[in-house]
């Protein structure tokens, strides 16, 4: 059995608690415009020309391999608090793929990380479920949800599958994109925070979006839209909207 995946990144800290490794998955069924991993869209393997070499986005590794790979980095996870992310991409959609390592993982006591929209069949999120010790879930744009493909209705239950899960509440985290184009207006924030309201025990992060992913877009000639940086004072005023329903909120760099 193997799975597709992009990278392998290590000592990520941004992932999850801990140092983490965190595995990149190939394919998304979403497509948003700010998107800061345009080579995990497509599940095809993708080449590329980078000075004047032909290169891959992309390539399969046995679940052993990747094993393997990962454990190298078990010395680092902090005594259980850091592990092993999955993200992409979309991970849950080779979820169903990654059973045996998911299996061997937790039976090795490395604390297991997934980072998803939620938008896909709820048997794979009952999947994660069994096996995942934090969650971080996104919440993109839902005044609008056909700008990025998103099945709101999924999304909506699915969150609802989570939060009636055993997974601790500290350890599932809502995370917001934010940006003057898409997801920084009224509607959608207005949005956001009435669906924050029913759960005020999740922690919630908000972090800017932006331009460092140009390059892969031009290397897949694909349309790369620049986005104007939003300030620090509207950074502010969504935390401090979003406070008056979950205190739990903070600001990021990504």
């Amino acid at each position: 059995m193997s799975v597709r995946i992009t990278n392998i990144q290590r000592f990520s800290l941004h992932d999850g608690p801990g140092i983490r490794t965190t595995v990149f998955l190939k394919g998304c069924n979403l497509r948003c415009p700010w998107c800061c991993n345009p080579e995990n869209m497509d599940f095809n393997i993708e080449k590329y020309v980078e000075n004047g070499l032909e290169k891959d986005f992309g390539f399969d590794i046995s679940l052993e391999e990747l094993e393997k790979e990962l454990l190298k980095d078990e010395a680092f996870y902090d005594n259980g608090k850091g592990g092993v992310t999955f993200s992409g991409g979309e991970p849950l959609l080779q979820v169903e793929k990654l059973l045996p390592l998911l299996e061997s993982l937790k039976s090795k006591n490395i604390r297991i990380c997934f980072e998803t929209s939620l938008s896909v069949d709820k048997k794979l999120v009952l999947i994660m479920l069994d096996y995942a010790d934090y969650i971080y879930i996104d919440i993109k744009s839902l005044s609008n949800p056909s700008l990025i493909g998103l099945d709101l209705e999924s999304y909506l239950y699915n969150i609802e599958l989570v939060n009636k899960s055993t997974i601790k509440r500290e350890n599932i985290v809502l995370r917001i994109p934010l940006n003057y184009e898409y997801t920084l207006n009224e509607d959608n924030l207005s949005n956001i925070i009435h669906l924050l309201q029913s759960y005020p025990d999740f922690n919630v992060e908000i972090f800017k979006t932006h331009n460092l992913a140009e390059s892969k877009y031009k290397h897949l000639n694909k349309q790369f839209k620049s986005f104007k940086q939003v300030s620090d004072e509207d950074m502010e005023m969504v935390l401090n909207r979003i406070r008056k329903v979950n205190k739990n909120v903070k600001i990021i760099s990504l």
